[in-house]
């Protein structure tokens, strides 16, 4: 009998809100990555110098980077603040679309915030193997090269931001719908 260790590996799609307005990421070059920080203010007394004596924590950070390969105007629009697309059907033989990009200053990111979900394309992967941010902000900036050696992708960054009405969540690893008996305060 074969033994092993289950280290996973493989590619992923994102899906960025829910219901009717869920987007999905599912064309991408390059590797989804999650990242999470942690800060902390660290102490010292003057009689043990630069001996640290207690740590406190300060914040704690999530972000999303989605390398995106397709070319489709409508899912690129809505990872683009401040975007709007235009779909142009008045010649069904030659459907128009555009993404019209605004520079106006002030967007909140946070009241647009979307459910986040990572989840692997392995077929044996469960909601356990899923990474959950319950407020994600969005913003894409495209770079395109245009040559014969790179694909043209588009780089889409979701930033967690705490989910202040049920227990400051910023990112769940895991089954989100897993019952927590005693939920840490």
């Amino acid at each position: 009998m074969a033994q092993g260790i289950d280290v996973p590996i493989g590619p992923a799609t994102v899906e960025y809100g829910e219901d009717t307005s869920k987007v999905v990421f599912d064309v991408t070059k390059g590797g989804i990555v999650f990242s999470a920080g942690t800060t902390k203010q660290d102490t010292t007394i003057d009689q043990l110098g630069d001996t640290i004596v207690k740590s406190i924590l300060k914040g704690r950070t999530a972000q999303v980077t989605v390398p995106f390969a397709l070319h489709d105007l409508e899912k690129i629009a809505a990872a683009i603040p401040n975007s709007k697309y235009v779909e142009d059907a008045t010649d069904p033989e030659n459907v128009k679309k555009k993404v019209i990009v605004s520079a106006q200053a002030g967007y909140n990111f946070l009241k647009n915030a979307k459910k986040l979900v990572i989840k692997p394309t392995d077929p044996a992967a469960t909601p356990n193997d899923w990474i959950t941010m319950p407020l994600a902000g969005v913003m894409a900036d495209p770079e395109y090269t245009y040559n014969s050696d790179n694909e043209r992708v588009t780089n889409i960054t979701f930033v967690g931001y705490p989910d202040m009405e049920n227990g400051n969540q910023i990112y769940i690893m895991g089954d989100e719908t897993a019952v927590d008996p005693a939920p840490a305060g």
